[in-house]
């Protein structure tokens, strides 16, 4: 069996690393397909550490580490791109590029994937097998950087037996992590509508067909969908976050644009959605004697923690940091991420990482606020580098 790692070692001689790198990166973010800077940080660090990597999907990179004998493949994932937001946090390593900002945690993932790269080359002789750093660009932005590397063969030669991400969660304390089998994220597509009238006169509205009023139409009956259409049971979510339209008061608006997005588990429950939507709005526009444009885009499936593999992660967790660490959930989270291309090629499990903190207010991801407790960072780092020591030591992974 390989031995736990140590909170408290990691503690000692690891964690004025853990905090510089994180400060450093949370002060130079990039935006996704952008992350040249990042890049070259990465590639220091690794340089540093006589680890070997390749570059991929242009602004990511897979590190590669040897044990000292050949064995299992495994993966871990870090996404590297950041938001366009302003930070608003006032911390003293604030991002030092006004309207860029990581408030997801990707800043977080890296230091991580940096932290377990050192452990493994300090301890090489201890394990056998390879271990992927999978470096990621645009997580934030679709299609992605999961799929360009995929296809680009991050998964090949070794080929990979298993894959974990971690992905840090404000509303969960350090030293916490969630799991559960089976689907963990949600299928996150896109809907574009465009509703198109005719402008006049607001004196005269019977001369002209408003979009205002078919897109107020069209949003009262969307919210039927989940509402009366969709069994409790099951699980979706509609939100349109974005409209525009009109350029005057007392104008007739002809045109009106919509855009929002749609979350859901099952493949028959997100097409079954789709239909509904482009029924209803051709319904709307035709009621209103107007004209539409429809688009739907699917974006990332929704990913499925193997069961296997997860219950591996899980003894793992339970192992180095008590069984109190480990946080069992009921129902998938509605967010998306790219990493279920990774997910749908290789048995895989994605965990959330306490990252919370106790004394100020946590702000979810993608806010202006959003912060990160640093003393998470020593917690992401057991939980990693246990989670692939075990896995490269199970017998049953790769078969």
């Amino acid at each position: 069996m390989v031995n736990n790692i140590s909170l408290k070692w990691i503690e000692e001689n690891m964690e004025s690393y853990l905090l510089d790198t994180y400060k450093y990166l949370h002060q130079h973010p990039e935006l996704s397909t952008q992350e040249q800077e990042t890049q070259v940080f990465i590639k220091k660090e690794l340089d540093r550490l006589n680890i070997s990597y390749k570059v991929m999907a242009q602004t990511g990179l897979c590190a590669e580490i040897h044990g000292a004998e050949p064995g299992k493949t495994i993966l871990l994932r870090a996404d590297i791109d950041a938001l366009p937001i302003h930070e608003q946090t006032s911390l003293d390593y604030s991002s030092k590029k006004p309207g860029v900002m990581h408030a997801c945690g990707h800043d977080a993932h890296m230091t991580v994937g940096l932290g377990v790269a050192t452990l493994l080359k300090e301890r090489v002789s201890e394990w056998k097998g390879t271990v992927k750093i999978m470096f990621q660009p645009s997580e934030e932005v679709h299609p992605g950087g999961a799929k360009p590397m995929i296809e680009e063969g991050i998964l090949e030669n070794p080929k990979v037996d298993a894959a974990i991400c971690l992905h840090t969660n404000p509303y969960l304390a350090p030293g916490k992590f969630e799991l559960k089998n089976g689907y963990m994220l949600a299928n996150s597509d896109d809907v574009h509508i465009t509703l198109i009238g005719k402008g006049g006169h607001a004196a005269a509205p019977q001369q002209g067909i408003d979009a205002v009023a078919m897109a107020g139409q069209f949003l009262s009956g969307v919210q039927n969908i989940v509402s009366r259409q969709t069994s409790p049971l099951d699980h979706a979510v509609i939100t349109f976050g974005k409209i525009n339209g009109g350029t005057k008061s007392n104008v007739i608006c002809d045109q009106v644009e919509i855009a929002g997005t749609v979350r859901t588990i099952k493949k028959e429950t997100q097409e079954r959605i789709q239909a509904q939507l482009e029924a209803l709005v051709q319904s709307v526009a035709s009621f209103w004697g107007g004209s539409y444009s429809f688009k739907f885009e699917k974006g990332y499936p929704a990913a499925w923690n193997d069961q296997k593999i997860t219950d591996i992660a899980r003894a793992a967790l339970k192992s180095s940091l008590g069984n109190e660490s480990v946080v069992e959930i009921e129902y998938p989270y509605m967010s998306g991420d790219d990493f279920a291309y990774v997910a749908q090629s290789v048995p895989s499990v994605f965990m959330y990482w306490g990252t919370g903190s106790q004394d100020r207010e946590n702000y979810p991801w993608h806010h202006p606020r959003y912060h990160l407790n640093l003393s998470a960072l020593k917690y992401g780092v057991t939980a990693a580098t246990q989670c692939i020591l075990n896995l490269l030591q199970t017998e049953e992974v790769g078969k």
